[in-house]
């Protein structure tokens, strides 16, 4: 599959738009494509990076007729989501998300599927677990120099009430990449980024935990179970917000330790938990979120959005990233979907369920304590 290399700009700039979450079946809604749209025509990016749940994989349609109708679903999907980049004419790539694995049409197909645009940079490491671990190489405005590196990894699938963790395979790939871009590049490591839909979990580092019932205390869930936390300003950047704590898999595959041995790779950036959208330092490199793009399952309301990163290859790590979210970008009620209102209440993960179940439990608890009270005093007062 040849593409025509990327390379910044004259001027020396470049600009990526990172898209996460559309979580689409049989086309787009109106809103996530006027969101999109809205957000291509205010930044006119170089480059698109999808980080993962593309599809809506679960969605009941996906498991009704035969394959071939499943399989054109899956690809009216992703023409959908795609179009407003091809009508642009701007590149993309992406990583998988779990719901992407759950489509009926396997990984292999939904990537050839996308590669069938001319725009799509993506492709699939042969021997490396999982699908569409890739990297993209952009050179400088004036020579065939590296000037930075996308490393887009799959995170894998569901695992029960978790998620899977990294291969450690796809860690010494990342490392052997790594290696042989140096060798390329004159010896010196390339400046990097790394996309992937399921976060580290040392972007916990970036939360401070808290006694129970501080405003904004969000309680964990597995690994941090019994354990509240809010989002420590001091480490994170203006205008970061958070309304879920990240979902990282239980067990820990080492990849944040592998990126941060040589400092090539200077962000981490993911999906997934929809509800966050902020990003801060740790231990030398950014850790950050794009919030949901999509209007088909929970969110942060209009806060959905898309993250942008613009680079200069003379100040390469002083790259600027911020996100522009559907209130910024368009009306309040225009071609919004009746039921994410609904959606935006649904509870992220089961972890995040849970305390919400308990509290329903005491509730009712407490009604029919209060019930039986209140009956057994009109009893007594009628004697």
């Amino acid at each position: 599959m040849f593409r025509p290399p990327l390379r910044f700009h004259p001027n020396g700039k470049f600009k990526i738009m990172q898209i996460s979450d559309v979580q689409n079946c049989n086309g787009m809604t109106d809103r996530s494509v006027d969101l999109i749209c809205a957000a291509l025509d205010k930044e006119a990016p170089d480059f698109v990076v999808f980080t993962g749940d593309q599809i809506k994989g679960y969605d009941p349609r996906f498991y009704l007729g035969s394959k071939a109708a499943k399989d054109r679903m899956t690809r009216n999907t992703i023409a959908a989501i795609i179009a407003p980049l091809e009508e642009r004419g701007i590149p993309f790539t992406f990583v998988f998300g779990n719901h992407d694995h759950d489509c009926p049409t396997c990984e292999a197909e939904q990537i050839r599927i996308y590669q069938e645009s001319p725009l799509c940079y993506t492709q699939d490491t042969p021997g490396v677990p999982g699908y569409a671990n890739h990297a993209v190489q952009i050179l400088r405005s004036d020579s065939d120099a590296y000037a930075l590196n996308l490393y887009m990894l799959d995170s894998h699938a569901s695992k029960g009430f978790s998620f899977e963790s990294l291969d450690p395979a796809q860690i010494q790939w990342y490392r052997d990449t790594r290696d042989e871009l140096a060798r390329n590049n004159g010896g010196r490591f390339v400046p990097s980024m790394l996309f992937q839909h399921i976060c580290v979990e040392e972007i916990m580092e970036l939360f401070e935990e808290v006694p129970r019932g501080t405003r904004g205390a969000l309680e964990g869930f597995r690994n941090y179970r019994g354990k509240f936390f809010v989002l420590d300003t001091f480490k994170t950047a203006e205008g970061s917000f958070y309304g879920e704590l990240p979902s990282a898999p239980d067990t820990n595959a080492g990849l944040f330790n592998a990126a941060a041995e040589r400092g090539d790779v200077m962000g981490m950036y993911f999906g997934h938990d929809h509800n966050n959208a902020f990003h801060g330092k740790v231990r030398g490199i950014d850790l950050g979120y794009s919030p949901s793009a999509g209007f088909t399952a929970y969110g942060p309301g209009r806060k959905r959005g898309v993250r942008v990163f613009s680079f200069d290859e003379n100040e390469i790590a002083n790259y600027q990233t911020w996100v522009l979210t559907d209130a910024q970008l368009l009306p309040k009620h225009a071609h919004l979907p009746w039921y994410t209102p609904f959606a935006d209440r649904i509870p992220s993960s089961w972890g995040a369920a849970k305390p919400l179940m308990r509290r329903g439990v005491m509730t009712a608890v407490l009604g029919i304590a209060g019930g039986v009270a209140v009956v057994a005093n009109r009893s007594l007062r009628s004697r």
